[in-house]
Parts: structure tokens; C-alpha cells; sequence
């Protein structure tokens, strides 16, 4: 009797953790549904609003596009993914698509009418960030940029992975990066799984970043997944749904509320069978009670 009970207690102290409501609108960042989408956008985009998503981060390309089936499904997009070469340059000798925008300002203008709030700069290819003193240049950038997004009311953010924490270099680029971008031009997207993998806390780093994280990627990591700074040589098993690695999830949701987390994004890389059943997943571990 006493062996039960205790066995009872146990569990229901587990049930913040394991099961804990979660009631802010969720999104999904489309990169998890790549492999979809030129397929078959709307069946995807509808399978995504029936499972509860009320969001979707695109890339700024995709907008036009998608727009009629966002429109028809009620699907808002409140943040999307901004192409690097609008903050850094084009390489020489480069010229922007045809019917592209040719600057900035040009590509941001026309966002807000569309419901766009935040512009994320995602990723920088390792040519680019191999350049000596690059980080203190792309900071200088993100910071000018941002100024330019925010006269159209936007705010510039950036999304991290796990090779901005290589020490290797003596300072780490990502403390670079938080010393030098201007905390009201340039917010950050945390993402909680390239956080982990890069041997931090996901719910320390947002405290650390209190008022400078606008948006937040939600995905989890399978158990023991050692750090690894080349996101290259991450194993696709490493990329869990929400619920299913070894996040603690109680502690991070709260983490984002202190933070001043505006959006919340669910986003799987790699999945075991059909993201949209990766997706599903994370919605109901996020949701049920």
C-alpha cells in the first residue's frame, strides 16, 4: 500500500513536465515540411491549420505564393525568413532575381500590409563566417539593417545555430553577437534544439536574453545527443518532436514568458516518417493537459 502510493506520487510529480497545457498560439516553421510543399502546398498548408496551427514562418519569397491558400485557410504569418544578402551585400558581380526586390527597403516595405511583424535573417554559410572578423562586420550590418526594418515597422531578427558557440576561436561569435547588436534593432529566434546541442541551457540562455527574443523555435533532442558545433555532422535521429528528447519543457515555456517571447514556432529538420505526423505530435504534447 505505502509502495503504491509512493509510486502514485512519483507520477503525479512528473505531470508538470510530461503534460503541462500550453495555451499560446502556436506556428510551424515550413522548412519542416520541405519536402511537401512543392508537392502539394495547399493539402499541406490545411493539414498543418487542422491539427490546431494557427501560424506559418515562410520565407519572404514564399509569401506571394502562398498568400491565396494563407488567406483561404486563416493562416497568418507573422514572421518570415529574410534572404542574407539584403543585410550583407551581394558578391560582387551579383545581381537580384528578375521582379526581385533590389534592396531592403524595397523588400520590406510591402510586409506589414501582409501581417508581417518580424523579418529572421536564418543562416550564414560557412564561407562567409570563416572571414576573418566577420561576426563584428555582420553585427554592424544587422544593426544598419535593422534600422531600415524598423522605419517600416519590423523588427530584424536573428536565428542561431549550434556553430555560433564554437569556442574554438577563443571568444565564442554568439557572445559577439549579443555585445554587439543594438537590443532594439536586432532580436533574436532562439531555437531550443541547436541551443542544447551546443552544450547550453535553453531556459538559462532566455533568461540571459530577457526582452531580446521575439520569437522562439520549439524542438526537442534525443537523449545523450553529444555537442556538436558543425551542424553538418548533426545525426538526423538527433531531431525529436516536442516531448520526445530530453527537453524539460515546463522550465523553457516559462523561461520564453519571462523573456518576452511574442511567437512560438514549432520546427523538426529531420523526422523518422512524415513531418506532418512530427508536427502532430509536437501539438498535442504542447496542448494536452
Amino acid at each position: 500500500m505505502i509502495q503504491t502510493t509512493r509510486r502514485g506520487l512519483l507520477a503525479s510529480s512528473a505531470l508538470p513536465l510530461l503534460a503541462a497545457k500550453f495555451n499560446r498560439p502556436l506556428g510551424v516553421q515550413l522548412y519542416t515540411v520541405r519536402m511537401l510543399m512543392p508537392k502539394d502546398p495547399r493539402g499541406t498548408l490545411a493539414a498543418i491549420a487542422g491539427m490546431g496551427y494557427t501560424f506559418v514562418e515562410p520565407g519572404r519569397g514564399q509569401l506571394a505564393q502562398l498568400e491565396p491558400h494563407l488567406t483561404e485557410l486563416k493562416l497568418s504569418t507573422p514572421s518570415v525568413g529574410l534572404e542574407l544578402p539584403f543585410v550583407t551585400g551581394r558578391p560582387p558581380g551579383a545581381s537580384a532575381p528578375t521582379n526581385a526586390p533590389q534592396s531592403l527597403d524595397e523588400a520590406i516595405a510591402p510586409l506589414p500590409e501582409k501581417g508581417v511583424r518580424f523579418a529572421v535573417i536564418a543562416y550564414v554559410g560557412k564561407p562567409e563566417r570563416d572571414a576573418p572578423g566577420f561576426y563584428e562586420r555582420f553585427a554592424d550590418q544587422m544593426n544598419k539593417a535593422g534600422e531600415t526594418c524598423r522605419k517600416h515597422g519590423v523588427q530584424l531578427c536573428y536565428h542561431h545555430h549550434s556553430f555560433e558557440f564554437d569556442p574554438a576561436g577563443g571568444k565564442r561569435p554568439f557572445d559577439t553577437l549579443v555585445e554587439r547588436f543594438d537590443p532594439k534593432l536586432v532580436h533574436f529566434e532562439i531555437d531550443t534544439f541547436w541551443l542544447k546541442i551546443a552544450g547550453e541551457d535553453p531556459a538559462a540562455m532566455l533568461g540571459r536574453l530577457k526582452g531580446r527574443v521575439s520569437l522562439v523555435h520549439l524542438k526537442d533532442i534525443a537523449r545523450g545527443t553529444a555537442v556538436e558545433y558543425n551542424e553538418g555532422k548533426v545525426p538526423r535521429e538527433a531531431f525529436k518532436e516536442v516531448g520526445n528528447g530530453e527537453l524539460e519543457w515546463t522550465g523553457i515555456l516559462k523561461a520564453c514568458e519571462k523573456a518576452g517571447v511574442r511567437h512560438y514556432i514549432v520546427e523538426q529538420d529531420w523526422w523518422p516518417g512524415d513531418p506532418l505526423d512530427s508536427l502532430k505530435q509536437s501539438i498535442a504534447f504542447l496542448r494536452r493537459r
